[in-house]
């Protein structure tokens, strides 16, 4: 179990290390368009993620993803969406 842990660790540090010493090296333009899709997946996975929570408390999380949407929609700004779409949440818990 600890080699599994320190492999991975050794892994990540390698990979951290290759972000550092290739900064100047660059992408091929087809890879950096793909690398600009990253943030908009992430964020996409853990929207949907954050869904398939518990049954009783979907009501309150499709609301709250709804009033994110449409606050990223208007003003395009990701931290409004998300301060918008956690504050309807708990608001939404509470009743």
């Amino acid at each position: 179990m600890i080699g599994i842990i320190l492999a991975m660790a050794a892994a990540v540090y390698a990979l951290r290390l290759s972000g550092f010493l290739l900064a100047d090296a660059s992408l091929p333009r087809g890879s950096e368009q793909a690398l600009q899709f990253v943030p908009v997946a992430t964020l996409t996975a853990l929207i949907v993620a954050s869904l398939a929570g518990r049954p009783d408390e979907s009501a309150p999380r499709l609301l709250a993803v709804a009033v994110a949407a449409i606050a990223a929609r208007r003003s395009g700004m990701a931290w409004l969406c998300i301060l918008c779409g956690m504050a309807a949440y708990w608001l939404l818990r509470r009743l």
